[in-house]
């Protein structure tokens, strides 16, 4: 059934592939994340500090049972020989056995402090490398953002952040708390082992890794392809059936149904049945040979206890079992950071992976600046595909001229948002061109270009910092008048002077002292303090209650007639009809523009729409 090469310890060849593994090595090897002098001496001392307390437990065993020391060296195995000095021989034999006590526990707190700076510094190591790595993950979706898209990285980076980067960190606390301290370990343990008596040490370790293997292939047998394929097939294969029995049920052929169930539900517990078979002799198998295994040890042990030149003793015995047991707690330390290694290999070739970027830009230095918008954005054929190979636009040519306010409503929020997304400069289509007074966005520096462009989210955006702050950008040079006098204009000032510290009070994303109209309102009023000439804006749902009048939508008009284009995702009736031109995209299609009467009167969806979006009195469900 098993072959010689089964038997092969498949520890060190995992262990191997993982210090081979290169999106795990670099991980390991990023600059932030390098060990102290602390740390290695802690490691070293952790992992030799195990060893010697044993070692130390078989000298207070071998006290005991000889009531005292009376010469040294003393014999703890058949090349164990531990020397005294000559101050602990004269003493008492609870003198010495005080003696050795008190320097287990020494021994014992230094070890405890060795693993808490050790396991510290690991975690503290770990902490940092996943803390770079989720900074370089926001510069390079910002970076991306510009090639495919901000939409697209959201889903990306969302499992890059909740998935791939705790099974780095993961990988790498488990992988330095176990290297070099439980290598160490072993490799002292072993030779301890190997010291008291070869050929029982040998026997153990070689028992050891064949018990293991055995579990292994038994575990393995037989549970691959039912477990991960075949038994999922087979229950997708019922739920099929199952949804098509009233189908099957009319087309004349009686009992169709019933048959094809029965069929895949025999097929499934038979292949069931075979891995419950396969589960149920592990243990009885793993029982008899863990049986075989300690008679043999109790049996090379009574030889050689029982013969009085093999140098081996109760004392030396005790020392050989702990050495064996902590070799086994190395070795299973060791083994789960190697199997935390596989995963947090996968999840850094995912990272690394996303953080490379092919970008056929041109250079900075190579793109041009842009002094506002004097003729129009164009977009002639833009199409925008999805990773998945779906269409998000398709074919779409617009001219977009400054002093206008354009509205864009479609039945896709997807489309409509990557329409205002691509004329900010973020993502490029799959083909066709985009343009601002001639220039292919592309060939503008990106600096210039974010002159030239403001984004007015549904939430400001808000950021951390003062209510002023959020204003004026962090530029302090802005007069305190004109944000007073701009606040007045879009209606919040009086509500936001009464926060704790008016216009001075600290605020966070999504701060709830601050209403969703307010916070939207602060997005405007940044856009009205820098007045660049394309303004894009996502507005929010409207408020509960009616309003007497829209200021922000007042603002945005008089944007309009200072000549900003101001392109807005539009959540409310009043901002339609305000608009003077929208945009009707049905899917990735332009499917119709004009006015907000215009089209009322000339399309169907867009009528359709504004009954689904716009009318309070249609019943939800």
């Amino acid at each position: 059934m098993f072959s010689l090469s089964d038997f092969a310890d498949p520890l060190p060849s995992e262990l191997i592939l993982a210090l081979l593994s290169p999106s795990f090595r670099a991980a390991r090897r990023e600059s932030v994340g390098g060990g102290s002098t602390l740390w290695y001496l802690s490691a070293v001392s952790a992992g030799l500090l195990v060893p010697c307390l044993i070692v130390l437990g078989g000298l207070a065993v071998a006290l005991l049972e000889s009531r005292g020391f009376k010469q040294s060296p003393v014999p703890l195995g058949r090349y164990l020989n531990v020397p005294l000095g000559s101050t602990l021989l004269e003493r008492s034999p609870l003198v010495q056995l005080t003696w050795l006590v008190a320097i287990g526990l020494f021994l014992a707190i230094l070890f405890s402090i060795a693993i808490w700076v050790h396991r510290r510094g690991a975690d503290a190591r770990s902490r940092a490398i996943t803390h770079k790595l989720h900074r370089d993950l926001l510069q390079q979706s910002l970076r991306r953002a510009e090639i495919e898209g901000a939409i697209a990285q959201r889903s990306r980076v969302q499992g890059l952040i909740e998935q791939r980067l705790p099974e780095l960190g993961r990988g790498l606390s488990a992988w330095w708390r176990a290297i070099p301290r439980s290598v160490l370990v072993i490799v002292g343990c072993v030779t301890v082992a190997l010291l008291v008596n070869i050929p029982l040490a040998s026997l153990a370790v070689v028992s050891g890794l064949l018990l293991w293997q055995l579990f292994r292939s038994l575990r393995e047998s037989g549970e691959t392809e039912i477990s991960t394929w075949e038994a999922p097939r087979s229950r997708r294969r019922l739920i099929h059936l199952l949804s098509q029995a009233p189908l099957l049920a009319r087309t004349q052929a009686s009992g169709a149904a019933a048959t094809a169930f029965d069929t895949e539900l025999e097929a499934l517990y038979r292949r069931i049945e075979s891995t419950q078979a396969n589960r149920a002799r592990l243990w009885p198998l793993m029982t008899l040979a863990t049986s075989v295994a300690i008679g043999l040890l109790l049996l090379g042990l009574g030889v050689n206890l029982f013969d009085e030149g093999s140098g081996l003793s109760i004392p030396s015995a005790m020392v050989l079992a702990l050495s064996l047991v902590g070799a086994v707690a190395g070795a299973k330390r060791l083994t789960e950071a190697v199997s935390e290694s596989g995963l947090a290999d996968d999840a850094a070739r995912h990272i690394y992976q996303y953080l490379k970027i092919v970008d056929d830009a041109p250079p900075s230095e190579q793109r041009v600046g842009l002094a506002g918008l004097r003729e129009q954005v164009q977009m002639v054929d833009v199409t925008l595909g999805d990773p998945a190979g779906g269409v998000i636009l398709g074919n779409v040519n617009l001219q977009l001229r400054p002093g206008s306010l354009v509205a864009l409503l479609g039945t896709n929020p997807v489309s409509t948002l990557s329409l205002a997304e691509l004329i900010l400069g973020i993502g490029r289509p799959s083909l066709g061109r985009i343009t601002i007074d001639g220039l292919a966005i592309r060939d503008i520096h990106p600096r210039s270009l974010a002159k030239n462009v403001i984004w007015v989210g549904a939430d400001g955006p808000l950021c951390d910092g003062t209510v002023i702050e959020n204003i004026t950008g962090g530029n302090p040079s802005v007069d305190p008048h004109d944000v007073m006098e701009i606040t007045r204009q879009l209606g919040i000032y009086d509500s936001l002077v009464r926060l704790p510290d008016g216009l001075q009070t600290a605020i966070t994303a999504g701060d709830e002292r601050l209403a969703s109209e307010e916070r939207y309102a602060i997005g405007i009023a940044r856009a009205l303090l820098h007045r660049p000439p394309i303004i894009v804006v996502e507005e929010p749902p409207p408020p509960s209650e009616v309003l007497a009048s829209d200021h922000s939508l007042a603002v945005l008009r008089k944007l309009v007639e200072a000549n900003s284009l101001v392109i807005i995702l539009p959540r409310r009736l009043p901002t339609l009809r305000a608009a003077d031109r929208v945009l009707l995209l049905n899917g990735p299609k332009l499917a119709g523009e004009g006015t907000h009467n215009d089209l009322l009167q000339s399309s169907d969806l867009y009528r359709h729409l504004n009954y689904l979006l716009f009318n309070p009195y249609r019943e939800t469900r």
